[in-house]
């Protein structure tokens, strides 16, 4: 896609407040998403950079902060443009340009905003003959901008919303489609069949409704479970499929032991003879070692080690309690699903 730029006389910019800085394109090495904050943005078209600029003069700032801005049409505003120095992220506004995508809150950005903004990133990539970084305004600035649906569009690598009639190759029904196909609020066959593959592995609770076809935060709460499940962090547990998540789930499910109620006898300083199971439960599920296990005995080893789980899990803890040394029935079945009792 190439990029028509409106221009800052075409917009009707008002005289910059002073002079920004010149910066070469060959120290820009990054590529900042932002939003317009809390509430949802309704106007397209000139209204929107006048109001930013208004906004940013106000401010004592030299104009408009944002190097480009993008309304939901998907037209492109020229701010600072590609050789100022922008105002958009303190101690990246020379190496990184700003981009503004003009929705505010949890408004979902069209299919053409988001093909502009990567129009974009291409072109600058283009121009200063680099890959830059994909960031968002939070990775360099403790804020919530640009929010959760842009902030995991930028994480997903920024993917171009397609629209109707491309010549996008047709997706083949089973093998990955790539990671754009799970770019949040997008509608995509695969988002489907990765939501009935979950369902098949144990992870169905995470829907209400569903599964597909488009991909949303139930569909990425669960694929998160599954790459946790799997022993995997970080950003390989983020929640969007790779390919080594959507191999195993495309794999039949493993066997796994029903869920089985706790005994009323389990408690601690008692003894019962599911005590052991209750012991083998938290050593396998990682709130081990349980020195003196197995054995029918509650002591003070299975308590300490029940306390480190209601620790890592504080919704199953006794309410107004920081120490709880005593697993109760849904903590138990809780306990087992870690344990990988599905």
């Amino acid at each position: 896609m190439t990029v028509s730029i409106v221009s800052r006389a075409q917009w009707g910019a008002k005289p910059w407040n002073g002079n920004p800085s010149h910066v070469a394109l060959a120290q820009r090495t990054e590529f900042f998403i932002h939003y317009d904050g809390a509430a949802h943005i309704t106007r397209t078209g000139n209204s929107v950079p006048q109001a930013i600029d208004r906004q940013h003069q106000s401010q004592g700032w030299a104009g408009i902060g944002y190097n480009f801005v993008v309304d939901q049409e998907g037209t492109v505003f020229e701010g600072r443009g590609w050789e100022r120095q922008g105002a958009h992220c303190p101690g990246h506004n020379i190496s990184g340009l700003g981009v503004q995508i003009a929705i505010g809150g949890d408004q979902k950005p069209s299919a053409e905003a988001l093909s502009a903004a990567r129009a974009l990133y291409d072109e600058a990539c283009r121009k200063t003959g680099r890959r830059l970084a994909m960031r968002g305004h939070k990775d360099g600035y403790a804020t919530a901008c640009p929010g959760a649906i842009l902030y995991d569009w930028v994480r997903a690598g920024m993917p171009a919303a397609h629209a109707e009639g491309d010549d996008t190759p047709a997706w083949d029904g089973k093998s990955f489609p790539g990671r754009a196909a799970f770019a949040l609020g997008r509608k995509h066959d695969a988002v489907t069949l990765l939501g009935q593959r979950l369902t098949a592995h144990g992870y169905g609770r995470f829907y209400k409704v569903g599964p597909g076809p488009s991909f949303g935060k139930a569909d990425k709460g669960a694929t998160a479970a599954f790459q946790r499940a799997q022993g995997w962090t970080g950003s390989d547990a983020d929640g969007v499929p790779g390919p080594s998540t959507w191999a195993r789930l495309m794999a039949a499910p493993k066997a796994h032991t029903p869920v089985v109620a706790l005994a009323a006898g389990v408690k601690p300083g008692a003894r019962h003879t599911q005590v052991p199971e209750l012991q083998q439960l938290l050593i396998k599920a990682g709130y081990g070692p349980i020195k003196g296990a197995v054995t029918t005995y509650y002591g003070p080893n299975t308590q300490r080690a029940v306390a480190r789980f209601h620790y890592a899990n504080p919704a199953y803890r006794s309410k107004g309690r920081s120490y709880d040394p005593a697993i109760g029935a849904k903590g138990f079945e809780c306990l087992q699903r870690k344990a990988n009792r599905k």
